[in-house]
């Protein structure tokens, strides 16, 4: 079967740029190149996951080309993005490159180094296909064996999903943004009797009131101006299998009447056409809002509320199962250092132990995103703690002091030091243990003899 072309979209305001480069680098049966006037169009048409490489321009209207790989990098990470900047310098570029950019360019334009840049992006989307195709191969069909359940939070979820699965009728996926409801939702459609179906997933967050009826069910030739030819919504698309709706709590109030009326007879118009059509599709949806707060203040439908949450599943954040964190962390960085065709890296012990205990606001994604962007940035093939965000020397410096009168023993002192260390670290002995030079075992034993109440749970004791 060959390979599927290379589809690529260019974001520029200047309408000379845009289409001469389109000129340059689409090639029929094997580059295919859209076009976005500003950054509001690249963002709309950047909902379609189909795209292999962004070029975008750092400066247009609407959104940045910044901003543009920041949505890319959240929302599609398996797209490549090359900046392309009248105003570029050193700094700009290298923001862009620790952001996630494949490459960034000056105008004017050199053709010849953006078809050679363009042919390397090629073969790295090609490397990241095979290997997922080979990872598919190795793993089977169960995405349940991709999820890491360490933790009991979401070995809780998992078994849930599971069961959930068996039945026909629809789930609601609630969790914060990142925390890894996409992955959960194809595992629920690939245990179910629709396995062998279609799998669609849809962003609802990324329509407005206007596009909203056309993206999911569909519009005929004609039906408004730019409608070319016919094109079928999600719904067709996931006939006889799973219609993922993340984000559903996003559907504006005007749309969500839509929604509930396919819901509750599975029939929808395609815009334009009078036709009424019928699919056989099981709902997942997914919302890191509180829908039921926002049923109450108005801005969603009730009666749309209780059609979708009739099997709901809580997906903990990245906080909730923290024991899973080391063995994520090193998966990321593993298939981040597959992807860029970089050398084997892993992370140091203390490295883990650092990650473990940070806030990730960003769930899984930001997670993921790190490991992204250390096989990158880091050369070294030992990740230590220095490395990360807010690493060793953030954290050393800001332990605070206290005070030490005159005439205070010597043992009194060296169990405040201690005391006060592990308050700062909340109690992680082998932290405490690096910051007073001393080793975990010394430090167990001074603890013992000075009788020091641990504030929290101990890393070491809890396993």
């Amino acid at each position: 079967m060959p390979p599927r072309p290379l589809r690529i979209l260019i974001a520029d305001d200047e309408v000379f740029i845009r289409e001469g480069l389109q000129e340059a680098l689409q090639r029929p049966g094997d580059t295919v190149v859209d076009l976005a006037v500003d950054g509001v169009q690249a963002r709309a048409l950047l909902a379609d996951p189909g795209y292999d490489l962004l070029i975008a321009d750092l400066r247009m209207p609407g959104a940045s080309g910044m901003e543009l790989l920041e949505y890319v990098s959240d929302h599609q990470p398996d797209t490549q993005t090359i900046i392309l900047t009248a105003h570029g310098n050193v700094t700009t570029a290298v923001e862009a490159m620790r952001k996630g950019a494949f490459d960034f360019l000056t105008k004017p334009v050199d053709l010849e180094h953006l078809r050679l840049l363009v042919k390397r992006a090629g073969e790295h989307v090609h490397l990241v296909r095979e290997n997922r195709r080979l990872h598919s191969r190795l793993e089977g069909q169960d995405t349940f064996r991709k999820v890491v359940r360490r933790s009991a939070a979401m070995q809780a979820a998992a078994t849930v999903a599971k069961q959930v699965a068996l039945s026909d009728v629809p789930v609601l996926l609630r969790g914060e943004t990142g925390s890894g409801k996409d992955l959960l939702a194809r595992a629920i459609h690939e245990r179910s009797r629709r396995g062998n179906g279609p799998f669609v997933a849809v962003n609802c967050g990324g329509f407005t009131e206007d596009l909203f009826a056309s993206e999911l069910f569909g519009h005929v030739r004609g039906a408004f101006t730019g409608a070319h030819a016919d094109r079928p919504g999600r719904f067709a698309l996931a006939d006889s299998g799973s219609l993922f709706l993340d984000e559903v709590g996003e559907v504006p109030l005007k749309n969500q009447v839509e929604l509930l009326r396919v819901l509750e007879n599975h029939e929808y118009q395609a815009v334009g056409d009078p036709q009424i059509r019928r699919a056989d599709v099981r709902i997942i949806a997914a919302t890191n809002r509180d829908l039921e707060a926002a049923v109450r203040n108005g801005t969603f439908r009730e009666d749309l509320y209780y059609r979708l949450n009739v099997l709901p599943l809580d997906v903990p954040s990245l906080r909730e199962r923290r024991e899973d964190i080391p063995v994520l962390a090193e998966m990321f960085l593993d298939e981040a250092c597959r992807a860029q065709g970089e050398g084997r890296r892993q992370f140091s012990p203390e490295a883990l132990e650092h990650l473990a205990g940070q806030p990730w606001p960003g769930n899984v994604r930001q997670l993921r995103n790190l490991a992204q962007r250390l096989a990158v940035t880091c050369t070294e093939r030992l990740i230590r703690v220095e490395h990360l965000p807010g690493g060793r020397g953030a954290d050393d410096a800001d332990l605070g002091e206290f005070t030490v009168r005159l005439g205070t023993t010597v043992e009194s002192v060296e169990a405040e030091l201690i005391r006060h260390t592990l308050n700062r670290v909340t109690a992680n002995r082998r932290q405490a243990a690096r910051i007073l030079g001393i080793s975990v075992r010394a430090l167990q034993y001074k603890i013992k003899r000075y009788n020091i109440a641990s504030p929290g749970s101990d890393d070491l004791d809890a396993g």
